[in-house]
């Protein structure tokens, strides 16, 4: 799960896409070194971003991303 950042952008209005990808690159520049799983806060960043997108396509009554 999240091992890439989804295509899809559905649900997720333009300030949250811009304000994440700013975060999500400081945090490739700045932040703490790579760890495994669900310690590392860019891997928690995809993963709360595919839960958004999901939670959004169910809404819709379309299929969920991997």
């Amino acid at each position: 799960m999240a091992k890439t950042i989804p295509a899809d952008t559905t649900g997720l209005s333009i300030g949250y896409r811009i304000l994440w990808r700013i975060q999500y690159t400081l945090l490739s520049f700045m932040g703490p070194a790579d760890q495994g799983g669900m310690n590392d806060p860019r891997f928690r960043m995809r993963a709360e971003r595919t839960r958004r997108v999901n939670a959004a396509r169910a809404a819709k009554g379309l299929d969920p991303l991997d």
